[in-house]
């Protein structure tokens, strides 16, 4: 079946994303939970519900444990069941006859037919209405699917990954959804953070945003961003932050990305210069990013270590030409401390 057919239905095809599990961008203990958790449940068949906010990267997670597990060679199929009509969801779901409604004018196949093999993403699935409800858990029982209009069962192979907003426990107590369908959906229950509980990722989050967004190029954030990035609430999380970086990487000047740029309130203010103990200089007056006047909002230790380290790294390396041994001496470590420390924060060379 086309994949544009699909799209139009509120659904489409993939192919598995070798790399999903290295946008899963970020050192925090949750990260590194979340993917621990996503490597152990790939090798099942189970289902699997993936809880969230708008934004957090519940399909992400999805296409990494389809791309880890058995299936990675089969299709991934992603459907949001809230953008479809309440008449048609039968009919792409399940796929259609000829003639079996008014426009079907060939048969088709539905969303499952197509993920056969693989896995299907129903996202948004406490949308579904409760007659569409029975007839996805009667589908899911008997692993096999009847088209609108027709008199015989299909049989499916696909694993089922689901994911809602505030999980489906709400909509059983709500009454909105059948707790018959939530057992059957609600085998492995993973939970993706929000970007505000897991800030000291920003950093490594928009590295992979910005290789993503502007390939060929050579791009840098200038101190001020990360810290004015974590004073920022992200209602709409990674979603959110990539939209403010593509937004920056239109204003950018000379590929350097500024606070201003970013658009958020407030974050014009220069960081106030911080006096240092350097023994090579005594007194030196160096502008650290997040150092401000005394009341500004507090920004996550570890964010601030990180910036403010790949901030001197960069120094080092922009005034020796990117010559590591002097770079090295410069900062006081070895070559391979250097070398070690560009690789953790991505700082690369740049080209010619």
């Amino acid at each position: 079946m086309p994949s544009s057919r699909i799209q139009a239905a509120g659904g489409h095809v993939a192919p598995a994303a070798k790399d999903s599990v290295a946008q899963l961008s970020g050192s925090s203990a949750a990260m590194q939970a979340l993917r621990a958790q996503i490597a152990r449940i790939a090798a099942s068949c189970a289902p699997v519900a993936i809880r969230g906010e708008s934004g957090s990267g519940k399909e992400l997670v999805a296409r990494a444990i389809h791309a880890q597990g058995a299936r990675a060679s089969g299709p991934f199929v992603a459907v949001n069941c809230g953008a479809i009509p309440e008449a048609l969801m039968e009919a792409e779901l399940f796929g259609c006859r000829l003639g079996a409604y008014t426009g079907a004018l060939h048969e088709r196949q539905g969303l499952f037919q197509a993920a056969h093999g693989g896995s299907l993403l129903l996202d948004e699935v406490d949308d579904l209405p409760l007659a569409m409800q029975v007839k996805l858990l009667r589908a899911l029982q008997e692993r096999r699917v009847r088209k609108l209009g027709g008199s015989a069962d299909e049989a499916v192979d696909v694993r089922i990954l689901c994911a809602s907003q505030h999980g489906l426990a709400r909509g059983v107590a709500a009454g909105t959804f059948r707790q018959d369908l939530y057992y059957r959906l609600n085998v492995i229950e993973l939970a993706v953070p929000p970007l505000r509980e897991r800030l000291g990722d920003l950093p490594a989050l928009c590295d992979a945003i910005l290789a993503r967004l502007a390939p060929r190029q050579c791009v840098r954030l200038a101190p001020a961003v990360l810290v004015a990035l974590a004073r920022h609430a992200f209602p709409g999380n990674v979603r959110e932050l990539e939209n403010l970086l593509e937004r920056a990487l239109a204003f950018a000047d000379g590929g350097v990305i500024t606070a201003e740029g970013l658009g958020l309130p407030d974050t014009g203010t220069a960081p106030a210069p911080v006096t240092v103990l350097n023994p090579g200089a005594p007194g030196r007056q160096l502008p650290l990013p997040g150092m401000a006047q005394v009341g500004a909002p507090i920004v996550p230790l570890q964010l601030f270590l990180l910036q403010t380290e790949r901030e001197m790294i960069l120094q080092a390396l922009v005034q020796t030409r990117y010559h590591r041994a002097r770079a090295a001496r410069q900062l006081g470590i070895s070559v391979r401390q250097l070398r070690y420390r560009m690789q953790k924060l991505q700082l690369r060379e740049p080209p010619g």
